[in-house]
């Protein structure tokens, strides 16, 4: 028997997937829950460091690296360049592992939370008959014929103002979720093999009607509220923890030493999965910035810091892993590759955005950001030097951008996305808010 207290929040990724509901789970703590993340035992020490709950999800990263033969650089390139990597090599062979992983770390739960890809967490919690809520962490999951996705290579009409284009994009959605429902076979077969419910569709890759709600782990202001979202859609609005290992609350002396000699710098990450292997873009990104007069910081995979760090001019520096929340306040402009968190970071930030998406839901991201008219976006692959300094150029010279950033991030600044999706849990598992000290 549990305590009643218990939720388990599986989710598994990048830091852009796992930070979320970090700060879901401590905003659940304060409300008196004992949350336990379930996810790859990589994370284990930085999710403990948290004092916070951690139950090991399989796979593990080095278990993937090895059967695949590839280093975590190598696994983020074929993702990059495959669509359909991350599902036939990272998540369906293990489908079955993670779910008796998640069961387990389940038993006496109070509910489950479970990020968009973690099939096998929603089959757990419908397994035990524990209450589902199905987590959203990009607009593009949401996937609505209003509010299309707008990635480079979608097909559905972005903005549709006639009956006809609604129509049209609504048989769109219809048939890519069906495609994308007859790819994931696996989960199908699982569910057939632990005697649970037929289900098809979108219904069988998201919670469907089991699920106690969506939680919309992001801002309105990518996310807009539609007449098709279903009725159970919970827009939270966005979370922004970004603590890793790392718990200083303050940036590296010689990085705070470098943004007070000058004018603030043009920012430039890749978050924390494809950067690894990306320093002819950020040789590029720092040829750019000095073609325009400008200074740049330039965050780079750690065991590439030091090569990409020699013989710079003073105008440049390079660094590790920074905390965004520490460093896009003191940015000029910030180009990423248009990862959700980074996307909401940015945001707050209230500096202008050149996004790079590199693959899955950043192009997505990338349209919306541009959209709100606070940046540009450029695919990575035309991120040529030319091409760069025509982008951050067009940001520096156009004075609506900045505008624009500052009004986004007056509004996106107001929104506390854990507190309120861990209220709307608290308030459907039925158990009263306790109070508690974090």
């Amino acid at each position: 028997m549990g305590d009643g207290r218990k939720i388990v929040i599986a989710t598994f990724g990048s830091l852009g997937d796992i930070n979320p509901y970090v700060a879901l789970a401590h905003a659940l703590k304060r409300l008196g829950f004992r949350p336990v993340i379930a996810t790859s035992a990589f994370y284990r020490d930085w999710i403990e460091g948290e004092g916070l709950g951690f139950a090991a999800v399989r796979p593990d990263v080095e278990e993937l690296t090895e059967r695949l033969g590839l280093d975590l650089g190598g696994v983020a390139d074929r993702v990059a360049r495959d669509d359909g990597f991350m599902f036939r090599e990272l998540i369906f062979p293990y489908l079955r592992q993670s779910f008796e992983d998640v069961a387990a770390a389940g038993e006496g739960a109070a509910a489950v939370v479970a990020h968009s890809i973690c099939f096998s967490a929603k089959l757990a919690a419908e397994r035990l008959a524990v209450p589902l809520f199905d987590g959203v962490v990009s607009p593009l999951f949401l996937f609505s014929a209003y509010d299309p996705p707008l990635g480079p290579r979608s097909r559905f009409v972005a903005d549709p103002r006639s009956g006809l284009a609604l129509a049209y994009n609504k048989a769109l959605a219809f048939a890519v979720t069906h495609f994308l429902a007859w790819q994931g076979r696996p989960i199908a077969r699982l569910r057939r093999e632990l005697g649970l419910p037929h289900r098809r569709g979108r219904d069988l890759l998201t919670g469907g009607s089991y699920a106690q709600a969506t939680l919309g782990l992001m801002s309105p202001l990518l996310a807009p509220p539609q007449p098709d979202h279903p009725a159970n859609v919970f827009l939270a609005g966005h979370t922004f923890h970004d603590r890793f290992t790392d718990a200083a609350e303050g940036l590296p002396e010689p990085l705070v030493d470098f943004l007070e000699a000058g004018a603030p710098p043009i920012v430039v990450t890749l978050g924390s999965f494809v950067v690894r292997g990306r320093s002819d873009f950020y040789r590029a990104a720092g040829h750019a910035a000095l073609r325009l007069g400008r200074r740049a910081v330039l965050l780079v995979a750690e065991e590439e810091r030091e090569a990409l760090a020699e013989g710079l001019p003073p105008q440049l520096f390079v660094a590790g892993h920074i905390r965004h929340s520490l460093i896009f306040p003191r940015a000029a402009v910030v180009a990423h590759h248009g990862g959700s968190g980074t996307c909401g970071q940015a945001l707050r930030a209230g500096h202008p955005q050149l996004i790079v998406p590199v693959f899955g839901d950043q192009g997505d991201n990338a349209a919306r950001v541009e959209r709100l008219g606070v940046g540009r976006r450029l695919p990575y692959e035309q991120c040529s030097r030319e091409r760069l300094v025509e982008e951050l150029g067009a940001l520096f010279s156009d004075d609506r951008y900045a505008e624009s950033a500052r009004e986004a991030a007056g509004r996106i600044g107001r929104e506390d996305g854990a507190a309120a999706a861990a209220a709307k849990i608290s308030e459907l598992v039925g158990c009263a808010a306790v109070a508690v000290e974090a």
